[in-house]
């Protein structure tokens, strides 16, 4: 499946992007002078009027820390020569941490609204015939276990890079290594948006095992049954109220 099929290669975190932050303001819309923005967090509560239009509650141990924008910039060659080096496409990253009180993270809750840009006729081409009805839309499942830190060296301008930057610039610490379950839905009919919600466990900290270690020493049922365990906390972290 290509790139443009999917968008994306390793977690959705291989992308080049630039981004510009908004202060995490609660209960007022995020504004710019360019555009203003219809989504907001209010009592963990994240409130989408457009593009999707959602209504989405993140579980009481989560904490909200802020957003930030982002773009996508063509940067392979399944994109047409012209393209390369521009923007493609754009999004915001909403996200909350659950953290200690030295403000070691122990997961991530992230959702990302992100579109082609209107200059282009990309669209998200995703096969949906297995996915899951949550809320009013279908969205395709996926889990990652993965090296967070090596991935945001190689690729230092994509949304985990950033993100990881962004919540280091707060003062919170993350381990290298992560685990991932990753929720993706259309955001409109013409499928030129999409919404994400990623929930995030840092791998040690949940399972005692590097990466290395998790894969060459878990036995099947063991890693079947981290894996399950894990998507069954990833789906209570959330409850989608509308949309």
């Amino acid at each position: 499946m290509s790139k443009l099929a999917v968008l994306i290669g390793v977690p959705m975190l291989i992308l080049s992007c630039g981004t510009k932050e908004r202060p995490p303001q609660e209960q007022v819309e995020f504004e710019s002078k360019e555009k203003s923005y219809p989504r907001y967090v209010k009592d963990n509560t994240l409130i989408s009027e457009e593009l999707p239009k959602l209504k989405l509650k993140v579980d009481k141990e989560f904490n909200f820390v802020g957003t930030f924008d982002f773009e996508i910039i063509a940067n392979s060659d399944e994109y047409p020569e012209e393209m390369q080096g521009k923007p493609v496409a754009a999004g915001d990253r909403y996200v909350f941490v659950s953290a200690n009180e030295n403000k070691d993270i122990n997961k991530l809750f992230i959702l990302q609204f992100e579109g082609f840009l209107p200059e282009n006729n990309f669209i998200y081409n995703y096969n949906f015939d297995n996915a899951e009805l949550i809320g009013e839309n279908k969205y395709r499942h996926n889990t990652w276990f993965y090296d967070s830190k090596k991935l945001a060296e190689e690729n230092p301008n994509n949304e985990g890079a950033k993100t990881r930057d962004y919540l280091m610039a707060k003062g919170f610490q993350l381990e290298d290594q992560f685990m991932m379950s990753r929720f993706v839905g259309f955001a409109s009919e013409d499928r030129k948006n999409e919404v994400i919600i990623f929930y995030i466990e840092m791998l040690k900290e949940s399972t005692g095992y590097s990466l290395d270690a998790y894969e060459q020493m878990t036995s099947k049922d063991e890693a079947d049954s981290i894996k399950t365990a894990f998507i069954e906390r990833s789906r209570n972290s959330f409850n989608i109220i509308e949309g």
